[in-house]
């Protein structure tokens, strides 16, 4: 067995030397103009490194991701190379952490101190902070940066023009072409989450939502701007700002402006998607994970008790009602919503009947309030209804059902006016109509009934 281990990382050695072997050919090909036979010799090492990429020197990794990205843009896979060559630019500014496994001899080499941990759980000692000390991304930076400026121009023009399809995808675009160019702004993948948004392709949107919000993306910039001596408004960055500011150099009327952030929209997006996905655990997560952050934020505090319904935490629905309701005795919602909770539970019924009714009080055209005080009203109809079922038909129980029937008439008689209220403030309302019909039907209101009955059939 111990033989076998030796053979392995002997061998595993010699696949190292032989891929190290092809990317320094492939980038010598490449920087040679020999564009066609970088991009086979770079597929051929292309096979080997797969999940082997630690074990390549940092210098020769480089190259491997300069010529990768560099070949895939040169056969028009912009997004794929860009994302490449975004790699490479986050692997020159380091740091690259190195690692030696003393038993095989074998190096590694990571980006991060908790791969480095993992690595050391696995027999590898040395930790070193080091860089790959080279400078690749800088030759491809201004090309890139160009192809960034025409690429997020033509989406802003298709978003503008409501393609928002193409607007997504060329906003993804620009972003990893602009982190390719070394940029560290996220906003072209924020404009990309809106578009693919505004376009319903709700997987697209949310998971680029979720990676802002992961990466703790804000869009907080500060605008510079003065004023030239013709008085033409001129954007600056940070650096000329100063420099112009301090030289007076003919320019006027300087001023700084702090953008908004954005990370609350990110939130409500994301939340409004997975809502809308009827995905309520993972709204009611998101909308926590929104509310630790911005504490203070009234609509992900508006959803978080309709969360909690959603997700059968029936008891948490009512406290943020009642806090809601603290700070606005007469939000006609909260007490719309206190009404239908309570309202499930027949022992709660007369708490239900009083929210409801302060809710009508509060928005006295409230239509479903009405409808609901009337549905809660009518439901000892019910029961009145299967006693009637099980009677015979003896003398007695004859009279038993009359009795029964008139206690039906009122009941239904109570619910009436609340269903007329509610009709006469929206009279296209089936529900409301529907009800109607059958009360007036109990009732003996022929007239109104088949009046009701005209309606329903002309819908």
């Amino acid at each position: 067995m111990k033989k076998l281990t030796v053979s392995m990382f002997a061998l595993f050695a010699v696949l190292a030397f032989g891929q190290e072997k092809e990317i320094k050919a492939a980038f010598s090909a490449y920087d040679s103009g020999n564009k066609a036979q970088a991009q086979t010799l770079i597929q051929q090492a292309d096979a080997a490194v797969g999940n082997k990429a630690q074990s390549i020197d940092p210098d020769v990794y480089a190259k491997y991701l300069y010529v990768k990205g560099n070949s895939l843009l040169e056969q028009g896979k912009t997004v794929d190379g860009a994302k490449v060559l975004s790699e490479l630019t986050v692997y020159e500014k380091g740091p690259v952490y190195s690692l030696k496994n003393k038993e095989t001899k074998e190096k590694a080499y990571v980006l991060s101190k908790d791969e480095a941990a993992k690595l050391q759980a696995q027999g590898f000692s040395g930790l070193k902070e080091t860089t790959s000390g080279t400078t690749y991304s800088q030759k491809s930076a201004a090309t890139l940066d160009a192809k960034r400026q025409e690429v997020a121009k033509k989406a802003a023009d298709e978003y503008v023009s409501k393609q928002f399809a193409s607007a997504g995808n060329d906003f993804l675009e620009a972003y990893y072409l602009f982190k390719a160019a070394g940029g560290n702004d996220d906003i072209y993948k924020y404009y990309a989450a809106v578009s693919y948004n505004n376009d319903e392709q709700n997987d697209k949107a949310l998971e680029l939502y979720k990676e802002l919000i992961n990466d703790g993306y804000t869009g907080v910039n500060i605008k510079y701007t003065a004023k030239d001596k013709d008085g033409q408004e001129v954007n600056m960055d940070a650096t000329q700002y100063q420099l112009f500011q301090k030289a007076n150099a003919g320019y006027t009327d300087f001023k700084q402006e702090t953008t908004p952030s954005v990370e609350p929209d990110l939130y409500h997006y994301a939340v409004q998607i997975l809502i809308n996905d009827k995905k309520y655990d993972d709204a009611l997560n998101l909308t926590q994970k929104g509310l630790a952050k911005l504490p203070n934020d009234q609509a992900l505090n508006d959803v978080l008790g309709d969360l909690y319904y959603q997700t059968g935490q029936t008891d948490k629905f009512a406290e943020k009602l009642q806090e809601q309701l603290q700070k606005d005795p007469n939000d006609y919602k909260v007490l719309y919503n206190l009404g239908f909770l309570y309202s499930k539970d027949p022992a709660t019924t007369n708490k239900a009947k009083e929210y409801y009714e302060k809710a009508i009080q509060a928005k006295p055209d409230y239509t479903d309030a009405y409808l609901n005080l009337a549905i809660l009203l009518m439901q000892p109809d019910k029961e009145l209804v299967n006693q009637m079922k099980n009677l015979g038909t003896s003398t007695a129980d004859n009279k038993k059902y009359d009795a029964l029937f008139e206690q039906r008439k009122q009941v239904l008689g109570s619910a009436l006016p609340y269903l007329e209220k509610a009709y006469r403030i929206d009279s296209s309302n089936i529900a409301v109509i529907g009800a109607l019909r059958d009360v007036y039907r109990v009732l003996g209101n022929r007239a109104k009934m088949q009046e009701m009955d005209a309606i329903l059939l002309k819908k």
